[in-house]
C-alpha cells in the first residue's frame, strides 16, 4: 500500500512539475499584441482592403510595405479578379509604439508573393508574380533622404513566386517557391556586399516546397532553418508539410529537427528574443485541402449538373472559411521542442511576412480568409 502512495505521489508530482513547466514556457515566451497602424487607401479607395504576398521590411529605421494582391471588385468564386500592385507605403515607429504613415511610393513592377528580407544595406525583393507570371527579378529597397531608391540585383536562375528568405551577414539565403512547372526544391545564397555577385547554388533542401517559414540563428544552433510549407502536385492536390531543418554551415548540409505539431504553411515567423524561432499562425490544411479536392472534382465531372453542384459546395466552403491558426509556436534550438506561446488575439494573416524591429515583431497586412485581406499592421512585444 505505501508502495503504491509513493509511485502515485511521484507520478501526480512529475505530472504536475510538466505542466508547471509548460506554463511557465509558455509565459517566457509570450508576446503582448496589438494594432500598431493600418495601410491608408490608395488612389479611388473609401477604404483599404489589405494586401496578400506585400513586399515588407525595414530600412534605415523605416517600414516599407509595398505591391500585393487583392480581389477589389468581389471575391474570386464570384468571378472576382486578382489585382496587382506596385503601390507602396511608408511609416515610421512612435515611442508609443504606433506606426506613423509618412509617404507613398512605387515599385519597378507590380508584384506579389515575393521573398522580402531586410539586411543592413536594404530590403532584398526576390522573384514574385503578377498577371505576366513568375519572376526571376530581384532587386534592393533603400529608404534614403526621404525617398525610397531601387538597385538591382542579380536575377535568380529560375522565377519563382512563394519562396522563403533570409539573412545573415553580408549573404541572403532563398530556399524553395513555385513557378507555373512546379515547386522548388532550390537554395541558393547571395552575397550582396559586392556588385556583379551571382546566386550560388547550395545543397537542395530535402525535397520541394513553398510557402515555409525560413529564418536564421547566426549564433549557438547557426544555421538556415525551414519549417512547414507545402507543393502542389501536378493532380492540383498538395502536399502539406509538417517537418522542419536546419541547414548546417560547417557540414554544409542538412539536417532534421523535430516535426511541427501539425502541418502549417503560408504563416510566417522570426527568429525573436532568446535564440528561439516563433511561428506566427499558418494555413493548417483542413479547408484548403477540401477546396483543392473539390476543385479537382470539377475538372473530372463530365457533365454539367454535377460540376454545379460540386462548384456550390466549393463556393459555400469558401465563404464559410474559418480563418487561419491563431496558435504561435515557438522552436527552442537548445532542446530541439516545440512549445506554444499563446495566440494572436486578431484574424492572423498569413501570405505575408513577420519582420523583427527593434524590439518589437510586425506582421503587416495579409490574407485572413480565402480571398480576403486584412490592411492591419500587428505589433508585439515580449
Amino acid at each position: 500500500m505505501l508502495r503504491l502512495c509513493i509511485i502515485l505521489y511521484i507520478s501526480t508530482m512529475t505530472m504536475t512539475m510538466s505542466l508547471t513547466s509548460c506554463k511557465n514556457q509558455e509565459l517566457t515566451n509570450s508576446i503582448n499584441w496589438h494594432i500598431a497602424g493600418e495601410l491608408p487607401p490608395m488612389l479611388g479607395q473609401n477604404k483599404a482592403p489589405g494586401l496578400a504576398g506585400p513586399v515588407t521590411g525595414v530600412s534605415n529605421n523605416a517600414l516599407l510595405i509595398a505591391g500585393g494582391a487583392n480581389f477589389p471588385d468581389s471575391l474570386p468564386w464570384m468571378g472576382g479578379r486578382k489585382k496587382y500592385y506596385s503601390e507602396g507605403f511608408v511609416f515610421i515607429k512612435n515611442e508609443a509604439d504606433s506606426l506613423q504613415f509618412i509617404t507613398n511610393f512605387t515599385l519597378p513592377d507590380t508584384i506579389a508573393y515575393a521573398a522580402p528580407v531586410s539586411t543592413s544595406y536594404g530590403i532584398v525583393i526576390a522573384g514574385g508574380e503578377n498577371k505576366n507570371g513568375t519572376t526571376a527579378k530581384v532587386y534592393l529597397a533603400q529608404w534614403v533622404a526621404d525617398s525610397v531608391l531601387f538597385k538591382p540585383l542579380a536575377n535568380l536562375p529560375i522565377p519563382l513566386a512563394n519562396a522563403g528568405i533570409t539573412t545573415t551577414g553580408n549573404k541572403v539565403y532563398l530556399v524553395g517557391g513555385e513557378n507555373s512547372d512546379a515547386a522548388s526544391a532550390g537554395f541558393y545564397v547571395l552575397d550582396i556586399s559586392r556588385e556583379g555577385n551571382q546566386w550560388q547554388p547550395l545543397p537542395s533542401y530535402p525535397h520541394a516546397v513553398s510557402h515555409a517559414v525560413v529564418t536564421a540563428l547566426e549564433s549557438g544552433d547557426a544555421g538556415i532553418y525551414v519549417m512547414g510549407g507545402r507543393k502542389k502536385n501536378p493532380n492540383g492536390i498538395s502536399n502539406l508539410y509538417n517537418d522542419a531543418w536546419r541547414f548546417d554551415f560547417k557540414k554544409q548540409q542538412w539536417e532534421p529537427l523535430a516535426s511541427l505539431p501539425y502541418t502549417l504553411c503560408a504563416g510566417t515567423g522570426a527568429a525573436y528574443g532568446n535564440n528561439a524561432i516563433y511561428l506566427f499562425g499558418g494555413d493548417r490544411g483542413e479547408t484548403f485541402h477540401k477546396t483543392e479536392e473539390l476543385i479537382a472534382a470539377i475538372r473530372l465531372a463530365t457533365n454539367e449538373a454535377q460540376k454545379e453542384e460540386l462548384t456550390r459546395a466549393k463556393n459555400i466552403l469558401q465563404e464559410s472559411h474559418p480563418g487561419f491558426s491563431h496558435e504561435i509556436l515557438v522552436y527552442h534550438p537548445s532542446d530541439n521542442s516545440w512549445s506554444v506561446a499563446g495566440q494572436l488575439p486578431f484574424d492572423t494573416p498569413v501570405t505575408t511576412t513577420a519582420i523583427v524591429w527593434g524590439n518589437n515583431v510586425i506582421i503587416p497586412s495579409g490574407e485572413i480568409r480565402a480571398g480576403v485581406r486584412t490592411a492591419q499592421i500587428l505589433m508585439g512585444k515580449r
